[in-house]
Formats: structure tokens, C-alpha cells, sequence
């Protein structure tokens, strides 16, 4: 199991009310967890970020991960993953 710290921001940040937040994963049958997994354990855990994480991006180690990579990228318990909703401004 891999026990992984997972940065909020704006208005996941809101919905949780918390800045971080802790998700177990559970190793895929390749001995890891993934990017995906971190999604998915996050929407069971917070139903609520639902709708935010539609439409966010996560960034591992300060880089995007790409929506379609998500399953094949793995993290580990030193890893900075963070959830980052599309911002909105001018």
C-alpha cells in the first residue's frame, strides 16, 4: 500500500477545506500505483471533488500529468502529487 500526501489547490482546496490530504493506494498487479489510482481513490474519499476533478490536471513532482498517462504513471509515498483545477481570471 502506498500511502501518498496529495496537494490541494483553489477550489478543491475549498471543498476539503484543507490545503493536503492523505489517500492510501493499493498497489496495481504491477506492483504500483498510479496517477489513476490516486484519482480514483480521491473521488471515494471526498465525493464532493466530483466535479472539480473532471476537468483538473494533476502535477507530480511540480510537472502535468497528461489525461492520458494517468493509468501508466506511477507514484510513490515520496512523490508530490497535486490536484490543480483550471483557473479562471483577466
Amino acid at each position: 500500500m502506498t500511502r501518498l500526501t496529495v496537494l490541494m489547490f483553489a477550489r478543491a482546496r475549498e471543498l476539503v477545506d484543507a490545503s493536503s490530504v492523505v489517500v492510501d493506494l493499493l498497489a496495481d498487479a504491477d506492483g504500483g500505483a498510479t496517477v489513476a489510482d490516486a484519482r480514483a481513490a480521491l473521488l471515494e474519499k471526498f465525493p464532493q471533488l466530483e466535479s472539480v476533478l473532471l476537468t483538473s490536471l494533476f502535477a507530480l513532482n511540480q510537472s502535468y500529468v497528461d489525461r492520458a498517462r494517468e493509468d501508466a504513471t506511477t507514484v510513490s509515498e515520496n512523490d508530490e502529487l497535486a490536484v490543480v483545477p483550471p483557473i479562471s481570471g483577466g
